[in-house]
């Protein structure tokens, strides 16, 4: 039997020839996207190397992308401090991939991600945002961690102790009518599953319908 494309892609990522459904592994990402959130995943990453007496050093400054897009302008003194806290961070850390809210650099995270480039078909795509799992879409398995295991990624570059999900093969075949979009197809999808019904699985969308979108 072959493998699904995310089976296909954790082996890559892990650095196998192979991984098997509920199985735990351990991927390298090819992009760590934080917004606002980034402040807390800073103070838990200086925390890692708190006392060890190692330099606090992100694995891959060219492999963090971090967006301000929820809370711009700052609406308290306690945001712009954060904003604040992140600038330094970046400019310390020579973090390439920052969109601040000066300009026409910035936008909603999730836009901003595929706009620019950033998002690798066939690669891993971890964020601090539980959107963050639209960039399936454009082929790579993304999804959202908590800002604890978003400070071990900067450290090491991989996702500790993934496990493997099953998948859901979505076939949808025939033209789509004058006044249906992708959205009604998508809502209709959800009325079957239900709101339980993937939970934790990768859906994966084939046929004709889907190719001429």
């Amino acid at each position: 039997m072959g493998l699904t494309l995310v089976q296909k892609i954790l082996s890559k990522a892990s650095g196998v020839e192979s991984v098997a459904v509920g199985s735990v592994v351990e991927p390298k990402v090819s992009l760590a996207m934080s917004h606002e959130n980034a402040a807390l995943v800073i103070n838990q990453f200086n925390e890692i190397y708190q006392n060890t007496g190692l330099p606090a050093k992100v694995w891959d400054p060219n492999k963090i992308a971090i967006i301000f897009d929820h809370r711009i302008p700052a609406e308290s003194k306690k945001t712009a401090t954060n904003q604040k806290l992140i600038r330094e961070f970046v400019k310390e850390q020579g973090i390439t991939k920052f969109h601040d809210i000066r300009g026409d650099e910035g936008g909603i995270c999730h836009q901003v991600l595929p706009e620019n480039g950033y998002v690798i078909p066939n690669t891993v795509l971890v964020g601090t945002d539980s959107h963050t799992t639209t960039h399936g879409a454009l082929g790579a398995f993304a999804f959202g961690i908590g800002a604890t295991e978003m400070a071990s990624v900067w450290a090491l570059g991989s996702v500790l102790n993934v496990e493997v999900p099953a998948s859901i093969k979505v076939i949808i075949n025939g033209k789509i009518p004058k006044g249906v979009y992708a959205k009604d197809i998508i809502l209709f999808l959800i009325g079957k599953l239900t709101n339980q019904g993937a939970n934790y699985k990768v859906l994966e969308f084939h046929g004709e319908t889907i190719k001429s979108m």
